[in-house]
């Protein structure tokens, strides 16, 4: 692959894009001060989470717990009560690294519930409930990866709130009482006005009414276990340096939250009707009628406690993709999360210099990750995902068929041979395009013969007799030793209609999906955070060490063996040695960062249970 050096007047021309596309994002921003409505963060305080705030400087009583009330609007169809499911994978996956974040203490989570207590399908939520010893620890859960690989499962309407307890903090209400199991949550919300809850004495008044309802009910009930009440945190703007109205905007309420755990055997839910009806009639007269809100959640006995993998290092070298993936990664939380981003923008500048100036070969690979700060009310950081970026020239297909010679066949002769043997067979089946042969570089046993065909249409009708072809090609065959298998994947056209005269070596990397639509999409989302990985920048010319191209996809059948869906990730490489010195940086930094490599490795696992096989190929022409 030949690599440019860039120009003078190119980089200059590529300055001035930058400044343009800086200026325009500027002016975006201030328009957005003016005319929408303020958005508000996670906050202690009233002061936001920042990503740069040094850890010491967090909060004057570091050792004030706090606890984390996230609600999470789940995509419908998402189930993660099934332990079998990705959906549940995931979501275990970030409490495990959640629980590694200094100074946790407990997680309580559970699916919403709806007023039979059934979970219910076309709109699934998830309470979770963190429990952090200190603000210092809430803060650096904000700074932290938390949830954010759980952003394919979730609809863009989190609640990512707080409260500071008491010093003996908040009561986990999943803790069992004569064997009951866990419990029922009803989390009951009151908003109001700032200026009706502003006092103390206001809030005490809420306070007392509301005890006095509760108790009135739960003398009658055996199934109350705990009550428990608090006013969460303000809210704070989360525009940079902040106007008196946005800081204003951002206090306008007061938020009364309690909590309910009921015994699940004696739950009865007109009981925690009767009591909002009670405190809507009860509270005093206010400026403005407060609202009152209620959901209700089945928590989930199951205990993470935290974890301190150590670091582990692969026996031999890794080859592939499959291998690297495979590796288990340390759900570790990182020590530094407030200077991991310049750090890495640092180092990937480096990288960049240095390969433009040919002191390395190629730039290291890109790390990135979403703070769980990010995720709050009617705001969504995007989501990466896969798509096909080539050109409008549309999309062949091609189908693949994998070959194990005998011993002493040699592939140099037979290659060519099976090749033009298929050709002539193939060529008169309408949608034909062409045919050519690739030798499998880690395995001189094996060759493939790949077919192009105009459409996924054009294949499918011809599928039945190129198949018959192959059986019989195999039958008469005397230099194959296994039975034929079968692979299928979207390939993008190009002005040059064939891969040998553009790039030589490829790696295709088969992921083995469980079946699905959202398993799917979920997929798709992690093969595009690895895909960024892969583009160190956008500037032409700088020399890289491979390329996740547009070809590739998802074969149009299920695998004939597992049933599973199957992608296919197609990697063109400069050369084998650029190869293995890449995935042997990704593997040092996965194990160093897990926020920003490791993870995106580890959702392609998670979500690719089914299997990964990696080939990787020479094109040898038709």
């Amino acid at each position: 692959m030949m690599n440019v050096r860039p120009t003078a007047a190119f980089m200059l021309e590529q300055e001035r894009l930058a400044r343009e596309a800086y200026e325009s994002a500027r002016q975006r921003q201030l328009y957005m001060r003016r005319h929408a409505k303020p958005r508000f963060g996670p906050a202690v305080d009233g002061v936001l989470w920042s990503e740069s705030r040094p850890e010491g400087e967090a909060d004057e009583s570091p050792h004030t717990p706090v606890l984390s009330i996230l609600d999470l609007a789940l995509k419908p169809g998402v189930d993660v009560l099934d332990e079998s499911k990705p959906s549940r994978s995931l979501w275990d996956a970030c409490l495990r690294y959640i629980s590694s974040i200094p100074s946790y203490c407990a997680v309580e989570w559970g699916p919403g519930l709806g007023p039979e207590l059934a979970y219910p399908p076309a709109a699934p939520r998830l309470l979770c409930m963190i429990h952090w010893d200190s603000v210092v620890a809430w803060r650096k859960f904000q700074q932290s990866l938390g949830f954010s690989p759980f952003l394919g499962l979730l609809l863009p309407s989190p609640s990512n709130r707080c409260v500071k307890v008491g010093v003996s903090g908040a009561p986990c209400f999943g803790n069992t009482r004569d064997g009951q199991g866990a419990p029922v949550v009803d989390v009951v919300t009151v908003d109001f006005a700032a200026e009706d809850a502003s006092s103390p004495e206001r809030r005490a008044d809420v306070e007392e009414i509301w005890d006095t309802l509760v108790t009135s009910v739960a003398n009658g009930s055996e199934g109350l276990r705990h009550s428990y009440a608090v006013w969460l945190e303000n809210n704070a703007t989360t525009f940079g340096d902040p106007t008196p109205a946005e800081t204003a905007a951002a206090t306008t309420l007061a938020t009364f939250t309690a909590f309910l755990a009921w015994d699940r055997l004696h739950y009865s839910s007109h009981l925690i009707e009767q009591i909002c009806d009670n405190l809507r009639h009860a509270l005093p007269s206010l400026s403005n009628e407060p609202t009152i809100t209620r959901k209700t959640a089945q928590l989930v006995n199951n205990t993470h406690q935290p974890s301190h993998n150590l670091r582990q290092q692969p026996a031999a070298p890794l080859p592939n993709l499959a291998s690297l993936v495979n590796v288990q990664f340390p759900r570790q939380c990182g020590a530094d999360l407030f200077h991991l981003r310049e750090h890495e923008r640092q180092a990937i500048a480096r990288s960049i210099s240095d390969a433009v100036a040919r002191t390395r070969l190629f730039p290291g690979p890109h790390g990135f990750f979403i703070s769980q700060g990010e995720l709050y009310d009617a705001y969504m950081p995007p989501i990466p995902i896969w798509y096909h970026r080539g050109p409008s020239l549309g999309h062949d297909l091609m189908d693949i068929v994998w070959m194990q010679l005998k011993r002493g066949a040699l592939r140099r002769t037979q290659g060519p041979h099976i090749c033009n043997h298929l050709r002539d067979e193939t060529s008169a089946l309408p949608g034909f395009v062409q045919t050519f042969w690739a030798t499998d570089l880690e395995n001189k046993a094996k060759l493939a013969v790949m077919t192009v065909w105009e459409s996924q249409d054009a294949r499918a009708a011809a599928l039945p007799e190129y198949r018959r072809i192959l059986d019989a090609f195999a039958a008469s065959s005397v230099h194959l030793a296994a039975p034929l298998k079968h692979q299928a994947f979207p390939k993008a056209r190009t002005y040059v209609n064939s891969w040998p005269n553009i790039r030589e070596c490829l790696e295709l990397t088969c992921f083995h999906v469980p079946s699905g639509a959202l398993e799917r999409k979920l997929f798709e989302h992690a093969f595009g955070a690895f895909v960024r990985m892969t583009e160190p920048s956008v500037v032409a010319g700088i020399p890289v060490a491979c390329i996740v191209d547009d070809t590739g996809g998802w074969q149009p059948e299920p695998d004939e063996n597992s049933g599973c869906q199957v992608f296919t990730g197609v990697v063109f490489w400069n050369s084998a040695a650029a190869r293995a010195e890449w995935y042997g940086e990704l593997f040092r930094l996965s194990c160093e960062s897990y926020e920003l490599f490791g993870q995106k490795l580890d959702a392609l696992k998670i979500l690719a249970t089914g299997g990964i096989v990696t080939r990787f190929l020479e094109l040898q022409g038709q």
